[in-house]
């Protein structure tokens, strides 16, 4: 019975608290405004600007935001929580100077009177990248250089002229990088016009460079020109699998080399041309990303390459280190791996490259590292033979 005597009383402690009726409400039912940010301070950035403040001593303070202009009809608003004592204000396509009003917001949506200050942003990244654009003609096409200092989300527009001579996008270019190069190709060997700008995410755009350029000519080097070569120092093939077999798809396998990395196999395009881009395939289905397929190899070119086997009369072409996409541990692989390994190693030969005609594959690594074979399913090569 002494059980009883505790627990009757608890049961109704528990109960009176259950049928208590919880509210939520605004610490603020007035709806009183709240008092006005003080002390402003403004810093300039590119762009935009950082708006520093002192709140006022309201306790029910949710946040200060600053309401604005970025371009004639076009407002913009940024908030910012109350354990802040700035904002930054931004999406500014000019170097103007622009108004922006700060109100104090309570937890009952209520706001403040306007503070208004005045702020005069940097350069816009988008200005600034086009300043830096550099384009020239490439091979097939054009090419184009940037940099983005800021690491702005921005997007180089490439314009082409089209039969009536208006110019048409062509090109849409998306990146945050802070600087970079690369090239639009699919364009004959004939003089055209080409306009371009930098757009950014908040639609602002620059002007349009314009520009005639004439794309370099380029084609698929014909693969029934191409012939082995057998220089000393070079890795003896294996398994039956010669080294024609990189450009009639069906694998060319290394014999093992015992002293290991590196490898190097030699063979003659047939022609003399200054190559513009390669294409390695690696051997497909279960193997990609797996043991002998090659994961950094160099591609070096030559005229006149020494009968004794040395790399004197050899120039680099390309360095390349093959990457996963995924990034997952060797033997385990996503559909953007196998995509990617679809698609093939594609590498950009410089343009100052000289032309050749003999080319030397020097492989330094494969998947499986300290392996004493190396394996390729294919090789394609571009250029300008005439």
């Amino acid at each position: 019975m002494n059980h009883f005597k505790y627990i009757l009383p608890l049961a109704c402690l528990l109960l009176a608290a259950a049928c208590k009726k919880e509210t939520h409400q605004p610490v603020n039912t007035s709806g009183e405004k709240p008092d006005v940010v003080t002390n402003l301070s403004v810093t300039n950035l590119p762009g935009a600007a950082k708006i520093t403040y002192s709140l006022p001593d309201n306790k029910d303070i949710l946040y200060v935001k600053a309401v604005y202009d970025i371009r004639p009809g076009e407002k913009r608003e940024i908030r910012s929580s109350y354990y802040n004592n700035f904002l930054v204000v931004d999406g500014f396509g000019d170097s103007a100077t622009h108004e922006i009003s700060l109100y104090v917001v309570s937890r009952n949506e209520t706001a403040s009177d306007a503070v208004k200050t005045t702020i005069k942003p940097l350069s816009p990244p988008m200005l600034i990248v086009r300043k830096s654009l550099e384009v020239k003609a490439d091979f097939g096409g054009i090419n184009l250089t940037f940099k983005n200092d800021t690491k702005a989300d921005i997007a180089i527009v490439t314009l082409t002229t089209d039969s009536l001579g208006a110019f048409t996008s062509s090109d849409v270019h998306y990146t945050k990088l802070e600087g970079g190069n690369y090239s639009i190709r699919g364009f004959a060997a004939e003089k055209r016009k080409f306009g371009f700008f930098v757009r950014d995410r908040w639609g602002n755009q620059s002007d349009t460079l314009i520009q005639e350029l004439t794309p370099i000519f380029e084609k698929l080097l014909d693969k029934a020109n191409f012939r082995e070569v057998k220089l000393p120092g070079d890795v003896d093939y294996g398994w039956g699998l010669p080294i024609p077999n990189l450009w009639n798809g069906t694998l060319w396998h290394s014999a093992d080399k015992l002293d290991g990395m590196p490898m190097s196999i030699t063979f003659d395009l047939g022609v003399t041309a200054q190559l513009s881009r390669i294409t390695l395939w690696q051997r497909p289905n279960e193997w990609i990303y797996l043991q002998n397929n090659v994961r950094k190899f160099e591609i070096w070119g030559s005229t006149n390459p020494a009968s004794d086997g040395s790399w004197d009369s050899w120039t680099r072409l390309v360095e390349h280190t093959v990457i996963k996409p995924s990034g997952l541990p060797v033997g385990q692989k996503t559909q953007d791996d196998i995509d990617a390994s679809i698609a093939g190693e594609q590498m950009t030969v410089p343009l100052d490259a000289p032309r050749v005609r003999y080319i030397r594959v020097k492989i330094l690594r494969t998947w499986t590292d300290g392996g004493y074979a190396a394996n390729i399913q294919e090789m394609k090569f571009w250029g300008n033979d005439k």
